[in-house]
């Protein structure tokens, strides 16, 4: 953690790690590869970026499809080195996930996934362990109120539950709580933060409402610069004060020399492609399953490209320096770290990004914006 070191020092740092990225886009490294279960969910949240609900959209992998898959992926690369995340939707409503979760662990992969918690029960934790999972991801949105309105349903009390059941069992190397803030609940930071720490979880991931999704249809309900130092400062504060939970911001964007480093254990990367693959449920192939669906950004598809040869020829739009694709961007003293954020907020029809947290930021620390 770098607390009280000079925004000089950090910029070293990052200099060091600007150069480390040039060689991870010749030489990338497989370390997390995202699978989309299902498209179905039995929530329906507001601010969802993959836009999911109550029906599977057609096409879905089948069980030989990504068994077939994760051998091939486990012959070409050394599964153990490779955290296979799994989500959705909500993946437990893809019948026969610990089937293929089975077989995973037979291949050698160990896994984590992301859940609303609203599904777990006793035999789906044990069915969780036996298949080799390792990390839960549970999301939690605040209060009672704010959680269920924007869940679309009486969710809290059983999400609530599904956290304890997977505390209870005392073998997972990590049960995360992760939360998105936006303006309906960043006045809820120290309640959530109470009840995180009450419930014993072993770290509380906070991020910011995105223009993906569904999300786009919150636009009022984006933070402002004022509201991103508020919640920076936040979390500070509960690192500085060695909280009783672990706290830190989602790894989604650069935050400048004031807070990189100090939010997180590490400084901004964006890994999409270098470190992070996806599929897609239909089988394609992409960086971060939060990238907007569009023609152009699939790298290809299991059903029809060895993912190897994808992994070592494609994703060519996420490595390069994005940065370079817009005056703005260019011109930045920050562009050199930054390198155009996050894949996910980039417009790639425009070439700019959607969201840029040190605009935001700046605007309120140099005493004009809001």
């Amino acid at each position: 953690m770098a607390f009280g070191c000079n925004k000089k020092a950090k910029q070293n740092d990052m200099q060091k790690l600007s150069d480390h990225i040039d060689e991870l886009y010749l030489n990338p490294k497989l370390l997390w590869l995202l699978w989309e279960a299902t498209t179905r969910c039995n929530c329906y949240c507001r601010h969802c970026g993959s836009d999911c609900g109550e029906v599977e959209l057609p096409d879905i992998l089948t069980y030989d499809e990504i068994c077939g898959f994760l051998k091939q992926v486990a012959n070409d690369f050394d599964p153990s080195e490779i955290m296979l995340c799994v989500t959705g939707g909500e993946p437990l409503l893809r019948n026969d996930l610990f089937d293929v979760m089975s077989y995973a662990k037979k291949q050698g992969f160990h896994w984590g996934m992301t859940t609303n918690g609203a599904l777990l029960t006793e035999e789906i934790v044990s069915k969780m362990i036996d298949t080799n999972c390792k990390t839960i991801s549970v999301s939690l949105d605040g209060s009672k109120e704010q959680h269920n309105k924007m869940r679309g349903g009486d969710f809290f009390d059983k999400t609530l539950e599904g956290i304890r059941l997977l505390l209870a069992a005392e073998v997972f190397a990590e049960v995360q709580i992760t939360t998105v803030i936006h303006k309906g609940n960043i006045h809820e930071l120290h309640e959530i933060h109470k009840l995180t720490g009450a419930l014993g979880a072993d770290s509380w991931r906070l991020t910011s409402l995105e223009p993906i999704g569904r999300a786009h249809q919150m636009a009022n309900e984006f933070l402002s610069g004022a509201d991103y130092i508020e919640l920076f400062d936040f979390i500070r504060k509960c690192r500085l004060n060695d909280s009783d939970i672990p706290v830190l911001f989602g790894c989604n964007h650069y935050l400048t020399a004031e807070y990189e480093k100090e939010l997180r254990d590490y400084y901004f990367i964006c890994g999409s492609g270098i470190y992070t693959a996806s599929i897609l449920y239909n089988g394609d192939i992409y960086g971060c399953l939060d990238i907007e669906r569009k023609y152009g950004l699939s790298q290809g598809n299991i059903r029809s490209d060895r993912f190897t040869d994808i992994w070592e020829n494609g994703f060519k739009q996420f490595r390069q320096r994005r940065d370079h694709l817009n005056p703005i961007c260019s011109a930045c003293p920050d562009a050199v770290y930054c390198r155009g954020d996050s894949a996910h907020t980039w417009d790639f029809d425009e070439n700019k990004p959607l969201c840029c947290l040190k605009q935001k930021t700046d605007e309120v620390l140099n005493g004009y914006g809001v």
